[in-house]
């Protein structure tokens, strides 16, 4: 006899761009971006269920002002060669929907203890609008994908992918995956 588990919806309240990752520790990892859009949390639980009750950890905050001072969205947290990896998007102050992709990266075997480092900006071909980036591997290779604006297509951003030397360094091309095409993707833009 199957089993069906039912899950609360939403599994954390009030929680944007929700990202789970399951460790070989056993425990789930989520993140997301808070209401306030101002810092990064992670939160840990044995099960998914227990991550709505899972103490949320504030593991990096933004700044007054400069690169990574407004709008911190789409925290995505990843485990890599053997360390963690947050990537996430973040504005400026002063240009609160002019977003670039950002890396932290932290050592430590619980990502929950020791210090998140800033690896810095992900540069791509272009210094606009970007955002929501994931990374997988696939046959031995590393890749990243991500939404961007070319400034040279009207329109809105676009989803690309490239190569990754290491998780804030593209080491090949970017490659346009698909751009929005059909009426219910330019509505507005």
């Amino acid at each position: 006899m199957e089993t069906i588990t039912t899950y609360k919806n939403p599994l954390i309240e009030q929680r944007a761009d929700p990202w789970v990752y399951k460790h070989t520790d056993g425990f789930y990892y989520f993140t997301g971006s808070v209401p306030a859009y101002d810092r990064i949390e992670v939160r840990r639980a044995k099960t998914l269920e227990g991550l709505s009750e899972a103490e949320p950890v504030t593991v990096w905050k933004k700044y007054e002002s400069g690169p990574m001072s407004a709008n911190i969205w789409a925290p995505e947290i990843h485990f890599v060669d053997g360390k963690w990896y947050i990537h996430f998007a973040a504005a400026r102050a002063d240009q609160i929907f002019d977003h670039r992709m950002y890396v932290l990266e932290n050592a430590s075997a619980n990502p929950l203890e020791g210090d998140w480092v800033e690896k810095g900006q992900v540069k791509t071909d272009w210094e606009s609008f970007s955002l929501d980036a994931t990374t997988f591997e696939h046959r031995g290779s590393r890749y990243y994908v991500w939404a961007q604006k070319d400034p040279n297509i009207n329109g809105n951003s676009n989803l690309y992918i490239a190569k990754m030397e290491n998780q804030w360094t593209l080491s090949s091309p970017q490659v346009m995956i698909t751009k929005p095409e059909f009426p219910w993707e330019v509505i507005g833009f």
